[in-house]
């Protein structure tokens, strides 16, 4: 497969950082897999996606598209599958999605709780006593304030949410809430007396998780002027790195785009031909040179985490 390549060496001479995948006993051993596409019922003003009710840029995915892919991620003895978007439960086929891909892992939706969630709550609680403890909600908030959480969401968005939130809390299924610094623009609030704030939001305990906010993508380029300058990683970087840290090491996130599935290294790359892996699992497990301004801002100097784990863990 043809596709661009990206510059090795920076204006001072110094090689690019890099990642080679895990393996053990020089196996891939694939812990994360995503399916992303890009439909949404929002039109947030710092989505890194610019999702909205008409962005189809990366298409719904089928089971009929996935099959292959879970197919391979068995083999490869995957953790865990999670379905990010856009709006996950935008796709009417995620029911089937999330029913197949539960028998071979964990599965976690990243979705944000308002009207798509609610037609699937009794699926969802059905499935969570079905697969105990293998099924995770991330719902998204922007804010603990709901005056300030609906200046991005829209009016009465807060309160949708958290009542759905509460409503699975009340079932049992594990939810986790995920924000991103967006709310500190205008917030004195330290990082742990926020956590406190959102937790107190709910009827039970939930984990949250705070996503260092560095992507200048997407909605995000109109919302404020970029912020953060590009930065080569370079070899030198990760010799001080751990390669844990980036979610390419482990993890693998397949897109559909111009009807051709394709497999791209993490969750916030996409529809970028010069950082396409193939169009299998198989062919993807390559050294990956890390030249997206996410490897350095998100993954490298933030540690952020696109999955469950907590930032600057394991």
């Amino acid at each position: 497969m043809e596709r661009k390549t990206v510059s090795l060496v920076n204006e001072r001479g110094e090689r690019r950082g890099y990642i080679d995948f895990l393996r053990e006993y020089d196996k891939p051993q694939l812990k994360e897999l995503w399916f992303m596409w890009s439909l949404c019922n929002l039109e947030c003003t710092h989505c890194y996606v610019g999702s909205n009710p008409k962005n189809n840029i990366l298409q719904m995915i089928t089971l009929s598209d996935a099959e292959p892919f879970l197919k391979e991620a068995r083999s490869f003895e995957v953790e865990d599958i999670y379905f990010t978007g856009g709006e996950p439960f935008a796709n009417k086929e995620l029911p089937n999605l999330i029913t197949e891909s539960i028998k071979i892992a964990r599965v976690t939706i990243l979705t944000n709780g308002l009207g798509p969630i609610e037609k699937n709550i009794d699926f969802i609680d059905q499935t969570n006593r079905e697969f105990p403890e293998k099924l995770t909600l991330r719902i998204s908030l922007d804010h603990f304030i709901p005056e300030e959480h609906d200046k991005i969401r829209g009016s009465g968005s807060f309160q949708k949410t958290v009542k759905n939130a509460n409503e699975l809390l009340k079932r049992g299924v594990k939810v986790i809430i995920t924000a991103t610094p967006v709310m500190f623009d205008n917030s004195l609030e330290t990082y742990d007396a926020a956590v406190e704030r959102f937790q107190k939001l709910f009827i039970s305990d939930v984990e949250v998780k705070l996503i260092p906010f560095t992507l200048q993508m997407g909605s995000e380029l109109s919302r404020k002027p970029q912020h953060y300058p590009e930065m080569f990683i370079t070899e030198r970087h990760m010799r001080s790195a751990n390669p844990v840290d980036f979610q390419c090491y482990y993890g693998r996130t397949v897109q559909k785009i111009n009807n051709v599935m394709r497999v791209y290294p993490c969750p916030i790359i996409y529809n970028d031909d010069q950082y396409e892996l193939g169009v299998s699992l198989k062919d993807s497990f390559e050294r990956i040179y890390l030249a997206h301004h996410g490897c350095y801002w998100f993954c490298f100097k933030n540690r952020g985490k696109c999955g469950n784990k907590s930032n600057g863990s394991a």
